[in-house]
């Protein structure tokens, strides 16, 4: 391969990007979570699951090659990720009803959860558009072992997402305003 950027390695590049930015960005939340102590309510919870969702559609993209159906799944995510933090800010956009969590460069956490879908919507649509990408390389496809990083980091974020779920939440509903792990407490 030469050292010139071709549309397949400039859409996997940016799929890298976007990638590293949302598993950047669970991780984030993690940390509030755990050093912080900002339990997450269930809109932040189901945030959580959207990111893991665009993350997915972009590491099939980066492990199986670029497909429309990988971007579709990063997209529905990602749209589906800025419903439910819309929902949250329409729940404490009225004044008087206060807010949840702290604020992080003077937005909360589901301002930039939207902010931050509604961006991966819109490099998603553009990426979409770059038809040679889907070309058929003729030679086998390689992964990186940056993709095989970036992967078990997102395991290893949706495990402990798992965990904390269930300390959080135990096996029934997860209460509106968490203010303490259920299973720890108990």
């Amino acid at each position: 391969m030469t050292g010139k950027l071709t549309t397949r390695s400039f859409a996997g590049l940016f799929n890298l990007l976007e990638l590293a930015g949302i598993l950047t960005t669970l991780f984030m939340a993690f940390a509030f979570q755990i050093i912080l102590n900002e339990l997450p309510c269930p809109l932040c919870l189901l945030q959580r699951i959207g990111f893991l969702g665009i993350a997915f559609g972009f590491l099939l993209n980066l492990r199986f090659g670029m497909r429309p159906s990988h971007y579709a799944i990063a997209l529905f995510s990602a749209i589906y990720t800025s419903f439910v933090a819309l929902r949250q800010i329409a729940l404490h956009v009225v004044p008087g009803t206060g807010s949840y969590g702290d604020a992080l460069l003077g937005f909360h956490l589901y301002t930039w959860s939207f902010i931050i879908s509604m961006t991966v919507v819109t490099v998603t649509i553009l990426l979409m558009g770059l038809d040679r990408q889907y070309e058929q390389a003729t030679f086998p496809h390689r992964v990186s072992v940056l993709v095989h990083v970036l992967f078990s980091i997102m395991v290893v974020l949706t495990a402990a997402n798992l965990v904390a779920v269930y300390m959080e939440c135990g096996l029934s509903q997860c209460p509106d305003n968490p203010v303490h792990y259920r299973i720890v407490s108990r």
